[in-house]
């Protein structure tokens, strides 16, 4: 079973050589020659035992000399083979106990039977892979120390190689990028399995792992083996230098190693096509034993699926063969021949794999989860002992909830706490997943905070499912395509969106199996049964069993869930069997005879009253006992039931007495009942320095009296939850573990770990250092729930905030490193209520003398964290460490984090006049001719309607304008489907709908005559439309059947039946839908708000307003203008006729008003989809945020423009408002802070542990109203830069034109159009001497500037040269060229150019490109000043400067459209030698570099779901020098890798050095050195543009200047970005 390993450190010993020369008198020497001929006959590796016994018989030097073999073969990983080709899949082979990476696999240590390097490689498939071994040192031979080397030290080892490794060449192993299959002997399995295990759970190498697909065990002890007791045993009493190994230890039978890597291994086997060899022959041990070292039964796994096979091989020789005949080398062969054939014919290659990877983070990141909980399941399950919970499977309930049918189906079962439940929900995972059922599962736990809400939970169990079921992850992958973010979602959008619309809609007849643990631990728990029972609507059962105790609230729940969807029940109250056998397993290897031990489990069950937890403890006091006396005495004082069990465990805590184990118990006891979620052993090690602790477990044992448990997974917990609630009231233990004192001392350690000058050097490390991860989330949770009196925690936060150290600074890192960037708006609420606190103090006569710098440090601090999170967080998470070199740098002038780290950076931002931060992010035009009328959001989509008939659509995240759908008629209302792919538009006499991302039509309906719709919405999982119109009727569309048009839905539906006094029944003034589509509300002019139903038509309520004295009955409604539905809350908002403000639920009746104002009457109101927040505006440019719940005000911006529209984003951070033509996209810190609140809720409340705790919620959450200034803004809308010197020219949208000076900074008027047109385009002459900008639609001008020197040094003077009235289309894409000598200037449209003479201000020239339906961009040939270029989709054509003369023309290839799966890329690493430019639908650009020595030709491409993709080709001038009228061959474009040119959102320039300068499509200013041999690795990073930097408009207008100076307009100025992007020129 055991191979030896060679070590990979050993003394040289010089006369222990095999090859030495030997004494013939020596009488040793034939003693050696027999044991080497013995030894060469056996096989190249023998057995553990026999190795060991002939070493011990021959001697030291003998041993030296085999150890010197061994070390001969290297260790680590080492490439044997690599094909020609790609290779298909890589294949691994990982050695024994004993063995080296090459002897082990050949056979009698010959090298030409290694048969995985001469073998391998020439047989047919097995040669399309790359073959390798894994060498360790686990020579248990070796001398010294006891080895602490265990199987997980070899594999991370392993793994370590795995991602880090490089071939003898020095080049990357790029191990990952292809299938995995490993082959493992013996101890080499149990390597593999740690390893696999390891890297499922360790970000650093899940990608790798992910790839691993199947393993070929050869006599692996997956078991363990009793042999290895005896190896050590043997070590320790030898007389040679050897010692016991732990690696020998841990392949015990019945180790916890094995154990434990049996029970997590089997939970992920499924992910694996697994090959079990075993041996069928003995192998001797010593000279006169044999034995079977792993038989059947140790070596094969006896898992679903498991391919078991003989080999006729003893235990050395299983892993090694004679010849290419060996039987046993052929079944070995074949399965590795299969799996590569299998890999290539499927085309498993880099791409398919990077695109799985992609979609499992884009998952992860879309819900904001980190993986499945199966540290949880793993850890409960781990205790579960065999023969208990069975009674479970049998149970009527179950199998009724487990049988065939399709229905869905709820089982609950409950007990009470501590019998057991938890352990029960684990088996019945356990049961399900071995019975290959579609098992997900969660766990609540009161102690941490991602363990008790409902969301968490929504979100986990999405996961899982989307691990499982390729259809709905497709689904859930649809929607983070469309930049959907569901992390901070709230229950109902996620219950909507990830089950009902996704999950709900699968026809799967396979039922859906959801465990959940501990209802009664989670903080909504009557809510979520409620919000379980809708799984009936589901097309695919589902199957949900829920445990908790029962409550009164619980019961109900269940019995009203029952209504909707069967709910089963089982009490397993009655628990004596399983406790029985609990106890009976627990008592096996006590000491004393078998009645004795029966004895006691009789006493101990009798006892129980069906607590595990009982059982639990008084176990371990039991069998702590020495005698039987001893046993019979703790029996009879351990007390029965919790509460006198917790007294009892009080008395070793009352019991100590050195002052440093009382101070001790407290810190443990402070941890694990106030931190977060449970600590593991290494967190709680470094949480307790500077005390070092020997043996934690032992510390724990004495100190913490059994309530301190550490499970399997080593986290560290409370025995229960009702413990706590015991400690924190207990009176005896001495030391207090009130709430405040606790969470006071755990800041101050949490917070303390980053107050160290080396933490940025430590966040190197992967995983992170213990505590980091921790405390980076968790020091404001403690600030938060701490006293705010003690001075010192304010020097703390002062300290951390403060410039001198930039402790700061670390941290965010950490969080970014964590994806954890939510944890810096918490803290931010934190400091504002830790202020709030401090300065009552002053106001209470406690003032805070001298702070209130201090104060003001963290105030300012408050509001940087909130904005840092909203306009860098996305930066931040790419980028990590942008937060020292970038992020400073670009945040407003008074904020403390440019005051303190912006101001010395060699990323400097100049040009800004802001000075504090502002809450717009982006201005979206829908143009001069149109005005915007309303706006509608869905996923990563913004659709505006327009007063034109038109809808225009914009990517939400980058702001870039995607397309323009026409609809060609007025059109009352827009609304788009609950997924977002879909957007319908009712019109004046038609409706049609779209799919969003491609543009296509799908469906155009005739609307009834002589009706305007009031509202709109898809209904029943966007099966239908539903549209309110003014004639008050209510048409339905199934757009299944489109084609049968709207059809009038029961006319019963608002038919009123008796007249009301004082009223009048008139057209609809307003008309709104629920979310459900099942209720509508309808107001009018003279009639009250009413709400009908919509299936069965009756009326619900009508709306009365509460009567104010002297008011007649007839006064109690009141006509009302605007409404709308609470998205949750079943209420309605909507603002009466004089301006007032109300939510009124048609159901309870209930009312509450904001009474208008004088001068600012609301005129629209819109409600975030979370329902927190809801919005106003008015005709005087007034925006107001309301809190719903309060019905408070919490945010206003004013501003001069009416505001006509609202809408809020659909993760409710944003706001959008319509202005004119105008749509402002707003971000203020009032929305970022209510995205949290409900999380922070979740994680300052916990649940009724405290009042003191519930008080403090309502503290954190509520702020003062904060108030802003819109200010209007004139956007850029030309730029261009002087080549020669630092000038620069913009022109904006009013007409005004300015210079800039970019080194001084100061900016000159140049001119403004009298009729206020905006400037269209705007260039400068290669000279410098001129330039000329167009009036859009009116002028042309021209520009002459002479450098002029008066008193205050070098100025410029600014004169006219020409300025002609152009008849051009208004609106029209035009460009203008200036010749180099500025004679002449070129207005160029796509399918025109003139060409106008600045002499006699005339047209001398046209080329009218339209008659061929092509379009053209023009550029001056860069080495012909006389020329002109133009570029076509099939050719480049050289013209005339002076008379536009037609004088050579070079071909292009035939446009082709590259789509995501057809590129025309020849190879990976290249993109395309042949010039192919445009494509049909796309977008160009030419730009000439700067140096006029390279052209860059710039494509966009429309493609699936609304994106584009972009294409460069990049040509060296010297190409377009030719002078000869002939044909010339096709371009030749520069290649450029793939990896860079996907990337490519736009370039910019190419500058010194043949640097390639472009933005990419995360916004970073990068570079690239053209034809560089080192490919992509030749990339630089500079800096990123800020998110609420980039739009369409900015990024067409980005500029690089020679110096490496880059521009980018911002808000109606430029930015002027230094950094090192000029450097390297």
């Amino acid at each position: 079973m055991f191979n030896k390993f060679h070590p990979s450190k050993g003394r040289n010993h010089s006369d222990s050589s095999a090859d030495g020369p030997a004494s013939p008198a020596d009488p040793k020497d034939d003693k050696r020659k027999r044991v080497d001929t013995r030894l060469s006959a056996a096989g190249s590796e023998i057995s553990g035992f026999e190795g060991l016994l002939a070493n011990l018989n021959v001697g030291t030097q003998l041993q030296r000399q085999r150890s010197s073999d061994r070390r001969a073969d290297p260790t680590g990983l080492t490439v044997l083979y690599t094909p020609p080709q790609p290779p298909a899949a890589d294949i691994i082979l990982i050695h024994g106990l004993g063995g080296s990476s090459h002897k082990t696999w050949s056979y009698n240590r010959d090298p030409e039977n290694f048969w995985p390097e001469r073998w391998l490689p020439i047989e047919p498939d097995t040669c399309d892979a790359r073959i390798l071994t894994f060498g360790y040192n686990a020579n248990y031979l070796s001398a010294g120390p006891n080895s602490v080397a265990n199987i997980s030290d070899f594999a991370r080892a392993l793994l370590f190689g795995m991602k880090f490794g490089r071939d003898e060449d020095k080049r990357d192993l790029s191990i990952g990028k292809v299938p995995i299959i490993f082959v493992a002997h013996s101890m080499g399995g149990l390597v593999f399995k740690r390893a696999f295990l390891y890297g499922l759970d360790n970000n650093d190498y899940k990608d790798i792992v992910a790839q691993i697909r199947a393993v070929l065990f050869l006599s692996t002890p997956h078991r363990g083996n009793d042999l290895a007791t005896v190896l050590n045993r043997i070590l320790s009493v030898s007389i040679f230098p050897q010692t016991p190994k732990q690696y020998i230890s841990e392949l015990q039978k019945s180790s916890p190693t094995i154990d434990d890597l049996n029970e997590s291994f089997r939970h992920h086997a499924a992910k694996l096509q697994i090959f079990s060899f075993y041996e069928t022959l003995e192998t001797s041990v010593g000279s006169m034993k044999s034995i079977m070292v792993s038989d059947k039964s140790t070596s094969t796994l006896q898992y679903d699926g498991e391919v078991a096979t003989p080999l006729n091989a003893n235990h050395h020789d299983v892993c090694k063969f004679p010849s290419r005949e060996s039987p046993n080398y052929k079944d070995v062969l074949s399965v590795l021949q299969n799996l590569v054939s299998t890999y290539r014919k499927a085309g498993l290659r880099i791409d398919d794999h990077a695109r799985g990877i992609k979609d499992v983070k884009k998952i992860e990141k879309l819900l904001g989860v980190s993986g499945t909980p199966e540290d949880d399941y793993t850890a409960l399950y781990h205790r579960w002992k065999s023969g208990t919970c069975n009674s479970i499977l049998s149970a009527p309930a179950f199998r009724d909830w487990t049988d065939s049918s399709v229905r869905s189906k709820i089982l609950w079962l409950h007990a009470q706490p501590g019998s057991g439940k938890s352990i029960q929900a684990s088996f019945v995972v356990n049961h399900l997943i071995k019975s290959a059922r579609c098992c997900s599962y969660f766990f609540f736990h009161h102690g941490t905070s991602t363990k008790k809400s409902t969301a968490d939970l929504l979100k986990s169990l999405s996961f899982q499912i989307a691990q499982n079921v390729p259809e709905y992850e497709e689904a859930i992958n649809l929607m983070a395509d469309d930049s959907v973010s569901l992390e901070k979602a709230d229950v109902e959008t996620l219950w909507s969106k990830l089950f009902s619309t996704a999950l709900f809609t699968l026809t799967n007849q396979r039922p859906f199996y959801w465990v959940i643990d501990a209802l009664d631990e989670s903080d909504s728990a009557v809510g979520l049964v409620g919000l379980l029972s809708n799984v009936s609507s589901s097309f695919s059962p589902i199957r949900i069993l829920v445990t908790s105790r029962r409550t009164p609230s619980i019961q109900t729940a269940f019995d009203r869930a029952s209504i909707v969807t069967p709910v089963g029940t089982i009490c397993t109250d009655d628990n004596v069997d399983d406790i029985r056998r609990y106890a009976t397993a627990e008592m096996e290897y006590m000491h004393g005879s078998m009645t004795f031990r029966q004895r006691v489990v009789d006493q101990i069950v009798d006892r129980a009253k069906g607590s595990f937890l009982w059982v639990r403890l008084a176990l371990q006091e039991i069998k702590q006992c020495h005698s039987r006396e001893e046993t019979k005495e703790a029996l009879a004082s351990i007390p029965v039931g919790m509460g006198p069990m917790y007294q009892r465990m009080e008395a070793t805590i009352t019991g100590l007495t050195r002052a440093s184990d009382i101070s001790l118990a407290r810190l443990i006891f402070a941890w694990v009942t106030y931190s977060r979620r449970p600590l593991h052993v290494d967190e709680l090690l470094q949480a307790l320095k500077p005390i070092q602790i020997l043996d934690l477990n032992y510390t724990i044992n004495q100190v913490c009296g059994h309530f301190v448990t550490i499970d399997s997974n080593k986290f560290i917990s409370l025995i229960h939850y009702t413990a706590r609630e015991h400690l924190i009231n207990a009176s005896n233990i001495p030391f207090s573990l009130g709430p405040e004192d606790a969470h006071e001392e755990l800041f101050k350690k949490t917070v303390s770990v980053f107050l160290h000058r080396s933490v940025r050097a430590r966040l190197t490390q992967r995983p992170l250092p213990p505590l980091y991860a921790y405390s980076a989330t968790s020091w404001s949770y403690h600030l938060s729930r701490s006293s705010k009196e003690p001075r010192e925690m304010l020097n703390l936060l002062v300290k951390f905030f403060s410039s001198s150290h930039a402790y700061v600074l670390p941290w965010i890192q950490t969080l970014a490193i964590l994806g954890e960037l939510k944890s810096l708006v918490f803290t931010s609420q934190c400091l504002t209520e830790f202020l709030h606190h401090q300065r009552n103090l002053d106001l209470s006569g406690m003032p805070l003398l001298d702070r209130h710098s201090d104060l003001a440090l963290l105030e300012a601090w408050a509001i940087d964290l909130l904005k840092i999170t909203g306009k860098f967080g996305g930066n931040l998470l790419q980028d990590p460490t942008a937060i020292y070199k970038n992020i400073p740098s670009f945040c407003p002038r008074n904020s403390k984090m440019y005051q303190q780290f912006g101001k010395a950076l060699p990323l400097v931002v100049e040009g800004l006049s802001y000075a504090e931060w502002d809450d717009c992010l982006a201005r979206l035009s829908v143009g001069t001719q149109a005005d915007a009328l309303t706006i509608a959001c869905a996923g990563r989509f913004i659709a505006i309607l327009t007063s034109t008939g038109t809808i225009v659509v914009w990517d939400a995240r980058t702001f870039e304008e995607i397309r323009t759908l026409y609809h060609q008629e007025y059109i009352f209302t827009i609304c788009f489907s609950s997924s977002g792919d879909k957007v319908a538009a009712y019109g004046v006499r038609t409706t049609k709908i779209w799919n969003v991302a491609s543009g296509a039509l799908l469906e155009k309906i005739a609307n009834p005559l002589h009706a305007r719709a009031l509202c709109m919405v898809f209904s029943h999982m966007d099966s239908a439309l539903l549209v309110g119109l003014d004639v008050r009727k209510v048409m339905r569309l199934p757009l299944d059947r489109a084609e049968e048009g709207w059809k009038a839905l029961n006319s019963a539906i608002f038919r009123e039946e008796s007249a009301i006094e004082g009223t009048v029944l008139n057209s609809p003034t307003a008309m709104a839908f629920n979310h459900t589509a099942s209720l509508v509300a309808i107001a009018y002019r003279g009639f009250p708000l009413s709400v009908w139903t919509l299936e069965q038509p009756r009326l619900v309520n009508r709306c009365k307003r509460r009567l104010e004295q002297g008011k007649s009955p007839s006064h109690a409604w009141t006509t009302v203008d605007r409404l709308l539905w609470h998205p949750k809350s079943g209420q309605i908002l909507g603002i009466y006729k004089e301006g007032s403000v109300f939510k009124w639920h048609p159901y309870e009746q209930t009312h509450q008003e904001l009474k208008a104002e004088i001068t600012e009457s609301p005129s629209e109101i819109h409600c975030s989809p979370d329902g927190t927040v809801f919005a106003t505006s008015d005709v005087n440019g007034s925006v107001k945020l309301y809190n719903f719940q309060l019905f408070s005000l919490i945010y206003q911006l004013s501003s001069e423009d009416m505001v006509t529209a609202l809408c809020f984003s659909p993760d409710s951070r944003r706001f959008y408002d319509i202005r004119g033509s105008y749509c402002n996209v707003w971000e203020p810190n009032s929305l970022i802070r209510l995205s949290t609140a409900d999380e922070t809720h979740n994680d300052v409340m916990s649940d009724a542990w405290s009042e003191t705790d519930a008080d403090a919620t309502s503290q954190i959450v509520s702020f003062n109203a904060s108030e802003a200034w819109a200010e209007t803004l004139v956007p850029i809308t030309a730029l261009s830069v002087r080549q020669q010197g630092r000038l620069l020219c913009t022109g904006n949208d009013e007409g005004l034109v300015e210079m800039q000076d970019t080194k001084t900074l100061k900016k000159m008027e140049v001119a403004k159009s009298g009729a206020g047109m905006s400037i269209g385009h705007l260039i400068w002459a290669d000279d410098g001497t001129h330039f000329a900008y167009l009036e859009i639609g009116t002028r042309l001008v021209v520009k002459a500037i002479d450098k002029q020197t008066g008193g205050n040094g070098i100025g410029w003077r600014v004169r006219s040269v020409m300025n002609v009235k152009v008849d051009l289309e208004l609106g029209g894409a035009y460009r203008l060229l200036i010749n180099p000598d500025s004679k002449y200037v070129l207005v160029t449209s796509p399918e025109s150019a003139q060409l106008w003479s600045v002499e006699t201000q005339s047209i001398c020239g046209t080329c009218d490109s339209a008659l061929s339906g092509i379009t053209s961009q023009w550029v001056t040939n860069p080495l012909r000043e006389d020329q002109l270029l133009a570029f076509f989709p099939s050719s480049v054509t050289a013209y005339r400067w002076d008379t536009l003369e037609e004088l050579m023309r070079w071909p292009i290839e035939p446009p082709k459209r590259i789509s995501p799966d057809d590129s025309d890329e020849e190879k990976p690493g290249l993109l395309r030698s042949k010039f192919n430019l445009g494509s049909h639908g796309g977008d160009q650009e030419v730009i000439v570099s700067q140096a006029k020595d390279f052209v860059l030709i710039f494509s966009s491409l429309p493609e699936q779901r609304g994106k584009r993709r972009s294409r460069l080709h990049i040509l060296d001038a010297a190409s377009l020098s030719s002078s000869s009228s002939e044909s010339q061959e096709p371009l030749e474009a520069i290649p450029i890798p793939v990896e860079i040119a996907v990337s490519i959102e736009r370039p910019l320039d190419v500058l010194g050095n043949d640097r390639l300068v472009f933005l990419d499509d995360s916004f970073w200013v990068c570079s690239w050195r053209l034809r560089h041999p080192g490919g992509s690795s030749a990339l630089l990073r500079h800096f990123f543009l800020p998110r609420d930097w980039v739009n369409a408009e900015s990024l067409d207008l980005c500029r690089v200047m020679a110096d490496g100076t880059f521009l980018c307009p911002r808000k109606g100025e430029v930015a002027i970005i230094r950094s090192d992007l000029g450097s390297d020129w």
